[in-house]
């Protein structure tokens, strides 16, 4: 049976739903189609026959000759309670069952030589650290001439507070580069270097990285994807919703625990975490989990 998924959102949402993809294609008994914005959330994956771009018309021939043509908007669900994880939410309404340990998988490895060719290029030739203190802006269509605009700056780690974590990540690791994966009319910082590349690229990059620090966007769901650990801040987000528990997740307000009691999505201070607290959650990672095995799994509430 040929099934059709119209997937639609940004870049973290289509990389979450691709957790779904083996038990969809193993429920129609074949490979399935997908239609939606970003192609290379679904470019190479075994499970997927093939995707279509959606500047395509939903009434080509291709995505016509389906026998199913499958389509949800999980912010428009059970999901909006603040209950679900995001591939929750994807499940139930998709009729898969859901368990926690589903994560996001691309498949990027035919871009690993572009990725060694773009390290070279700027100079990198040992370890590295990949970081993302910003972003809710989408690359399609992206202009260097854009101003800068996030959908959900509630998300973004403050400048200031990001260039004191810098300093304290240059400061201990000295020979590290430390590449900043957000978009050139984005916020940049002292002692990094911007990476130029296509967001699929780093998704393939983050696999040699020594780790991440970033926001709630697209670096915390391709760690889950390439088992990768980091440290995620979360501002007008929630992590049971989007986040995963092999990285450590930080909130100004709560620790290790999610407090639903005390959160709001408007709260400014919600993503001012203290620098000091950031770097030391990241030296944590470095050291003490550095040989440990990595689990990607799912956070509930």
């Amino acid at each position: 049976m040929l099934n059709t998924y119209i997937i639609e959102g940004g870049i973290g949402k289509c990389t979450a739903f691709t957790a779904l993809i083996p038990k969809l294609a193993e429920k129609a008994g074949e490979g399935i189609q997908i239609y939606t914005p970003y192609l290379d959330c679904f470019a190479f994956n075994p499970d997927v026959v093939m995707a279509y771009e959606q500047s395509l018309p939903i009434t080509d021939p291709r995505i016509m000759a389906s026998d199913n043509i499958f389509y949800c908007e999980p912010y428009k669900s059970n999901f909006v309670f603040g209950k679900q994880h995001l591939i929750e939410s994807y499940c139930e309404l998709f009729g898969v069952e859901y368990i926690p340990t589903m994560v996001p998988k691309l498949y990027t490895t035919h871009l690993k030589d572009r990725a060694n060719e773009w390290l070279k290029k700027n100079g990198i030739t040992d370890k590295y650290i990949m970081v993302q203190f910003s972003g809710g802006q989408t690359p399609v269509g992206w202009s260097q001439d854009n101003q800068y605009a996030s959908h959900n700056p509630g998300r973004n780690y403050p400048p200031y507070l990001a260039q004191q974590v810098i300093n304290k990540v240059r400061a201990e690791y000295p020979n590290a580069a430390i590449i900043d994966c957000t978009l050139p009319n984005e916020p940049g910082y002292a002692e990094t270097i911007k990476c130029d590349e296509h967001w699929a690229v780093i998704h393939e990059m983050l696999k040699g990285s020594e780790g991440f620090i970033g926001i709630d966007s697209s670096l915390q769901h391709f760690s889950a994807s390439v088992g990768k650990r980091g440290v995620v801040l979360w501002g007008s987000t929630r992590w049971t919703q989007f986040g995963y528990g092999h990285n450590i997740n930080m909130h100004f307000h709560m620790k290790e625990k999610w407090n639903e009691n005390i959160f709001n999505d408007s709260d400014p201070r919600n993503i001012m975490i203290d620098p000091v607290d950031v770097f030391a959650a990241y030296k944590n990672l470095t050291t003490t989990h550095k040989n440990k095995s990595v689990v990607a799994y799912c956070l509930n509430t």
